[in-house]
């Protein structure tokens, strides 16, 4: 710093508004604003003070007036100046930006825009409930896309939904097709569709004929032999592959035969059930699921490792306290405090058990105290997107000596790093990092967003290890060297779902690394947890059947 004193800088930031400073005055004013942010907004809000009251003397009629002591020569000189000097620091931001992207002087809002393809996905029906559901080949979980070409459902109950708006209902042992958002292909087994008015026309195809919805509710039941069409709600048209076509309405079946007629059924309608019951059996399964869920909350609460643990239901609208339900550890974390975040649904289904991070600001603050020899977090989140650089999970204060940081990176990896202390880097080479950062895969994609999924990272000293888990699974685990093993780790005053910097104190600028998405639940161990444990967890605490 050159010890310029503050009277000095205005003086300077004065004269090279006004035109009249010198060669050397405009070098030294222009030295102070590429090192210190707060010089740059000190002439930035100069200058638009300058503006707005030259702006105010034009539309007063200042049109007409000579004005008085603004020599054209001079004017040009001062616009030059301004000019050169808004470039100088505009260049000198955007290399702080690109040397050190967390630099909050340099602001994600200063970044320009990058022109980057549109994100795309595929598939065109998303599954949307299973009951005791058995896939043939890979799982497929809750919201997933259903992947293109032939799937096969050896048990149990599923529903999907297309893009078009048609809801089934399928049963095993089933195997079929998703074609298009007004098209499934049913090889073998038993669907229920519900067809709205926007998806008149949707076709089940079966290999003795079609089925054509003309707005209605309808179950088709397809063997080796044929496939029965049976009406529950409004008519169908059937397309035999050997006879003409013909409509029936509600209450009326009909039997499609592989030799090309449609005939009479002679078997009465499936057990099938509609999307809506579908939803109602789901619904009854999840309260079950919550009422298990609510009790083993009790084990993780009295745990001897529990520093602090957050379920976000509290029952109490508007409550701006998060209680800390850890009970059992010796060094209990604070309860929090909730800022700017907004109640939301959790992912049990209740209204204001979970807290929406989105807005700008938004986070929990906490204090957790002592030195922990490893540490464990999860969470349960639901993320629209990853539109900031870093998406905050959650940061101490700062980035000092011993500290955690856990957030995801806008290209969907996961990133936990504990600071080593500086006496602990005593003899390395300069350029070796000082900072390790374990990152998971990018494990981000477009399907992930508006879905609860639960995160846990775990930071084991007697291992030297950190693992990365998704919905209770490992998804990846990096060994910690040993001069980056940090054996005491420390956090303090911290915040869940944003972060804050010492100089926040007094610069009212800060980057946004608030999570666009919501959570429902957060808790932090002293020490690691095993992966069985982890995967207890989630499936104790998951709402859904996978």
């Amino acid at each position: 710093m050159s010890g310029m004193k503050q009277e000095e800088r205005l003086l300077l930031i004065d004269s090279l508004l006004d035109g009249t400073i010198s060669d050397a005055d405009l070098l030294r004013i222009e030295a102070e604003m590429t090192v210190d942010p707060k010089v740059r907004q000190t002439y930035y809000r100069r200058l638009q003070l300058t503006m707005l009251l030259e702006r105010q003397a034009a539309e007063e009629g200042g049109r007409d007036r000579p004005v008085v002591g603004k020599h054209p020569r001079r004017r040009s000189r001062r616009m030059m100046m301004i000019a050169g000097t808004l470039a100088a620091i505009a260049a000198v931001l955007l290399v702080l930006f690109y040397a050190n992207p967390s630099d909050p002087g340099s602001g994600e809002s200063n970044v320009p825009l990058a022109a980057s393809p549109e994100r795309t996905a595929s598939g065109f029906a998303i599954l949307s409930g299973q009951d005791d559901a058995v896939w043939g080949g890979k799982p497929i979980n809750d919201g997933d896309l259903l992947p293109s070409g032939e799937l096969h459902l050896l048990s149990g109950r599923v529903q999907i939904e297309l893009f078009s708006g048609v809801q089934i209902v399928l049963q095993g042992d089933s195997s079929f097709s998703i074609d298009s958002p007004m098209q499934v292909t049913m090889l073998r087994g038993i669907a229920h569709a519900s067809v709205p008015e926007p998806a008149e026309g949707f076709r089940i195809k079966t290999s003795s004929g079609d089925v054509v919805d003309l707005g209605t509710e309808f179950s088709v039941d397809v063997d080796d032999q044929g496939a029965d069409v049976h009406v529950v709600d409004g008519e169908v048209q059937l397309h035999p592959h050997g006879s003409e076509t013909l409509q029936i309405q509600a209450g009326v079946s009909r039997r499609l035969m592989t030799s090309g007629n449609a005939v009479e059924t002679l078997t009465s309608m499936p057990d099938t059930v509609s999307p809506t019951e579908f939803q109602n059996q789901l619904q009854k399964k999840q309260h079950l699921r919550l009422s298990v869920w609510t009790q083993s909350r009790n084990q993780i609460q009295s745990d001897k490792r529990t520093v602090a643990y957050y379920p976000f239901h509290s029952g109490r609208t508007g409550a701006r306290q998060l209680k800390n339900f850890a009970d059992g550890s010796p060094l209990l974390a604070s309860d929090g405090t909730i800022v700017a975040a907004s109640q939301a649904t959790d992912r049990w289904g209740r209204s204001e058990g979970a807290l929406d991070f989105s807005r700008i600001g938004s986070r929990v603050r906490l204090n957790v105290p002592g030195e922990h020899r490893g540490i464990t977090m999860f969470c349960w989140v639901k993320i629209n997107s990853l539109d900031r650089l870093y998406n905050s999970l959650f940061l101490t204060d700062g980035h000092d000596e011993r500290e955690p940081h856990w957030q995801w990176m806008e290209d969907g990896r996961v990133f936990f790093s504990v600071k080593v202390p500086e006496t602990d880097q005593a003899g390395r080479d300069p350029s070796e990092t000082v900072q390790p950062v374990y990152y998971s895969p990018k494990i981000w994609n477009a399907s992930l967003s508006g879905r609860w999924i639960m995160l846990a990272v775990t930071y084991d000293v007697e291992n030297a290890r950190v693992m990365h888990f998704l919905n209770g699974e490992p998804i990846s685990s990096a060994p910690i060297a040993d001069k980056d093993l940090v054996e005491s780790i420390q956090i303090g005053a911290a915040s869940i779902c944003n972060w804050s910097e010492p100089m926040y104190r007094t610069d009212p600028q800060f980057v946004l690394r608030n999570l666009n998405g919501s959570m429902d639940e957060f808790a932090l161990y002293s020490g690691a947890l095993s992966a069985d444990e982890i995967l207890q967890l989630y499936r104790i605490g998951n709402p859904n059947e996978q």
